[in-house]
């Protein structure tokens, strides 16, 4: 994976302003989409809720206690629709990236870059493989420790995520939200830290941030673990088609389990969620080894032979 670094034609100059807009601008875009779109989400359930109980909140008006009760119901609201918000944020934002991203993929042909070589499909099931597995042990770890005990965030979280109906679940947060999270944090702010530097560093660099911006202790660690893995997948497949196939199935899986109460038959039998968490381990090993015979390095030869077809076309 280092090879490539050497192979990467240098950056154009750019001043300090600009390398950090290039690096932050997709976070801060994802960001404003999200502020956007849940204030326009929090601003048509306070008009419906209100339209729904007029009588009541304008008797409020006049009421602190009342008032304070209804700013607890419209919150509830909000709360019981934070899956379709976020799936919507996650629509608006796909189309956006999109653009980004296909504007670094054309920069990067104007610099003569090479790509890594793109591994067929069939191979993806190991990456399949690898994040389901993954997904399970490290949640069965965090159930085993009980690290959800000591943060109120991740519980909350989880619960406002998955109260709603399975259908919306599926939709936003195992097809829109892995879309949208893979363009922003692998497709682009991985992509572009590894144009600067090893993949190590851009993993890594990439995985923190991922895992900071789930806000709370528990989703922060798994954040950065399955970060890791993703951009692991991201080069060794060549394509950002693989982290994203490997981030709809954890949330898939999450989704699922979480609907069909698998977490809760687990935690029912300690032998069993062990003999589980070690059965994950090694499948995951064995993917990680499969995967990492995957041979990505660019093929300058045949690229250069494309290249020279294109100048006689």
């Amino acid at each position: 994976m280092e090879e490539q670094n050497r192979q990467v034609p240098p950056m154009p100059p750019r001043s300090n302003g600009k390398r950090m807009w290039h690096l932050c601008g997709p976070l801060v875009i994802k960001w404003a989409i999200g502020f956007g779109v849940s204030m326009a989400a929090m601003m048509a359930l306070s008009f419906t809720y209100i339209y729904a109980h007029y009588d009541a909140a304008m008797s409020a008006m006049q009421d602190e206690t009342q008032m304070m009760n209804l700013y607890a119901n419209l919150l509830e609201e909000y709360v019981n629709a934070t899956t379709l918000v976020e799936g919507i944020a996650a629509l608006v934002t796909i189309p956006v990236m999109l653009v980004l991203f296909h504007k670094d993929r054309v920069a990067e042909k104007l610099r003569g870059v090479i790509p890594n070589k793109k591994a067929p499909i069939w191979k993806y099931l190991a990456e399949i493989v690898l994040a389901l597995s993954l997904s399970m042990g490290l949640n069965n770890l965090i159930l085993i420790a009980n690290l959800s005990s000591v943060s109120d965030g991740y519980q909350e979280t989880m619960d406002a995520l998955y109260s709603a109906p399975l259908f919306v679940q599926i939709i936003s947060l195992a097809v829109l939200v892995p879309i949208s999270e893979e363009l922003v944090f692998r497709g682009l702010l991985f992509k572009r830290l590894r144009e600067q530097g090893a993949f190590m560093q851009a993993a890594l660099y990439s995985s923190i941030v991922f895992g900071l911006l789930h806000m709370n202790m528990v989703q922060m660690i798994y954040g950065f673990i399955l970060g890791m893995m993703l951009a692991y997948v991201y080069e060794k497949y060549g394509s950002v088609k693989a982290p994203i196939v490997a981030h709809m199935a954890m949330n898939l899986l999450s989704v699922l389990g979480t609907e069909f109460k698998l977490y809760e038959w687990l935690v029912e039998d300690s032998l069993r969620i062990g003999i589980i968490t070690v059965v994950c381990a090694a499948v995951s090993a064995t993917m990680f080894v499969l995967i990492q015979r995957i041979d990505e390095r660019p093929d300058i030869e045949e690229q250069m032979n494309k290249n020279e077809n294109l100048a006689d076309a």
